[in-house]
């Protein structure tokens, strides 16, 4: 009896890994498995603008990016995002990456700074996403931590609804 239920066992735990790579495999969010983390580089200057890899800044240096028209991504839901985001905002969901992806990537430029922020400064989206980006070859990040609660609450300009 012992026997047949360590067999039973693991055939459920051999079902579920297949149906579970197979889900994976499908889906427009899978992952890879098998890839080897790459260490994203942090901008070391935080003064300087144009550097390669990560870099945070505050909400005056966010206000002067988004002034400046560089593309900003906010890594927040659609509902967060359709409630208010920063002025020229696009919206690409960090955890919906693959309904996002086609329409926002075309739209970036590998040559310019982007933006990217979530919803505060607790949230790591914006960071998550940003790694993501730079992966895809996006290398001059910048990562706003204090993110739309920051930005609405120094009554900064807010857009509201789908761009």
């Amino acid at each position: 009896m012992l026997r047949n239920a360590i067999l039973q066992g693991i055939a459920i735990a051999a079902v579920s890994a297949v149906v579970g790579f197979a889900f994976n495999s499908f889906s427009r969010n899978g992952i890879n498995p098998f890839r080897v983390p790459v260490k994203v580089p942090a901008a070391t200057d935080s003064t300087q603008a144009g550097a390669e890899g990560i870099r945070v800044i505050d909400l005056e240096e966010a206000r002067r990016v988004v002034e400046s028209g560089v593309s900003v991504i906010d890594a927040r839901r659609r509902d967060e995002y359709d409630e208010g985001h920063i002025p020229g905002a696009i919206l690409f969901d960090y955890y919906d990456m693959g309904t996002y992806r086609d329409r926002v990537l075309p739209l970036l430029s590998n040559e310019g700074e982007i933006m990217v922020y979530c919803s505060e400064i607790t949230c790591e989206d914006s960071e998550l996403l940003a790694n993501e980006l730079y992966l895809l070859g996006f290398t001059k990040l910048l990562v706003f931590k204090g993110g739309f609660a920051e930005w609405s609450g120094a009554g900064l300009p807010v857009e509201r609804g789908d761009l």
